[in-house]
């Protein structure tokens, strides 16, 4: 038989395991009570959006989608249940499967959509493709233009020496107009610009190709107007208007806008009908916009309220960039004819170089365009620097 003692001490021992165990217990119940605290406020972060914003058009977030499964396993609601009444939990398993992809896991948002390439970052992106700004073309809108379907054009090119004249007695020889044609060609050409692009990046980035091809367009465009005026003729090269066009000397005026006046007068003086001023826009806005009266200051050609429209002397005026700084041309453009052999095209390959098995795209814009000009006399150049200056 035990001594008193001895039993005394074990149920000493069995009195402190049970105080140990039910001290376990409620730190059981508490932990999975916290965490039940914890999991709630989770899914009303993930619910909110957790403050975080998503672009537009997000997909489904990972996380979100992680504890809303979580939340509706049994093993979970059964055990979230049984610690929000006091009652003892034990052991329990909730698994979930989240339809996400590898990209989704990796990439910024988790979203997985198409474009998500960035690693994980808090920074904000702006939705979108922005290209970069160049300046639209605008002699092209007011120039004359026929479709031809040759490499060339020729034409032939009359000029008349001699004046009609009266008849003073019969039998006199009447005057006579010595006619002289030449054969001109005015050259189609070919204005192309291209660019690479991955297959992946365009179809990950809405909005890309729409911004490569507007580029481009507007590059090649751009060309072709700088070529109708600065283009120094020859093979392959287009014959510009500054080319063909008669250096005009001024002998009345002595302003910019007096000496483009007495040209336009010229012309109209000598048959034409000018119609067009094509100018630099700077030299427009520094010759003609800010002109004021030396005396009162005031603007002679409208004011910054209400400035000078783009007609001078009654004839409309085409600021373009393609212009020389310091010269204006002064045309009738009934002799000038824009010659439209294939127009502006973008065209998208991967046949060029080893592309295909690349996964890398070309993307081409050109057209073929010329310029006629049947009668030079037509037009003239202007110098804009005053005279004495």
């Amino acid at each position: 038989m035990p001594k008193q003692d001895e039993v005394e001490s074990i149920n000493a021992s069995l009195k402190q395991v049970g105080v140990n165990l039910s001290a376990y217990r409620e730190s059981t119940d508490r932990s999975l009570t916290e965490f039940a605290g914890r999991i709630q406020s989770v899914e009303q972060t993930v619910a909110k959006g957790g403050g975080v914003s998503q672009p537009a058009g997000a997909g489904p977030n990972i996380g979100a989608t992680a504890v809303q499964q979580i939340t509706e396993d049994g093993s979970y609601r059964a055990a979230a249940e049984q610690a929000s009444r006091g009652m003892k939990v034990s052991r329990f398993d909730a698994r979930v499967n989240v339809d996400g992809s590898i990209r989704a896991a990796l990439t910024n948002g988790g979203n997985g959509n198409t474009g998500d390439t960035a690693y994980p970052t808090w920074s904000e992106r702006r939705p979108g493709v922005y290209g970069p700004v160049i300046p639209a073309p605008r002699l092209l809108d007011v120039l004359p233009s026929r479709k031809t379907s040759s490499d060339a054009v020729e034409y032939i090119k009359l000029s008349v020496t001699g004046d009609a004249a009266e008849q003073e007695h019969e039998g006199d020889p009447k005057a006579e107009l010595d006619f002289e044609g030449d054969l001109e060609t005015a050259s189609i050409v070919t204005v192309a610009g291209w660019t690479t692009a991955s297959k992946q990046v365009l179809g990950d980035a809405a909005g890309l190709q729409a911004a490569i091809n507007r580029t481009i367009n507007l590059k090649v465009l751009s060309r072709l107007e700088n070529r109708i005026i600065n283009g120094p003729g020859g093979q392959g090269k287009i014959n510009g208007l500054l080319n063909q066009a008669p250096v005009f000397n001024p002998t009345i005026g002595v302003t910019p806008v007096d000496v483009i006046g007495e040209a336009l007068t010229l012309l109209n003086t000598n048959g034409y009908q000018p119609n067009l001023v094509v100018i630099n826009p700077l030299d427009f806005f520094k010759y003609i916009q800010i002109v004021k009266n030396e005396e009162t200051g005031e603007y002679l050609f409208g004011d910054p309220t209400s400035p000078q429209g783009a007609v001078i002397w009654n004839t409309v005026v085409v600021p373009t960039p393609a212009m020389p700084n310091g010269r204006v041309l002064v045309l009738d453009t009934s002799v000038t004819t824009v010659l439209d052999r294939e127009q502006m095209s973008i065209a998208i390959s991967n046949s060029h170089a080893d592309y295909f098995i690349r996964n890398l795209v070309a993307i081409l814009g050109e057209l073929r365009a010329g310029l006629e000009v049947i009668d030079t006399n037509a037009m003239l150049q202007v110098t804009m620097t005053p005279q004495g200056s």
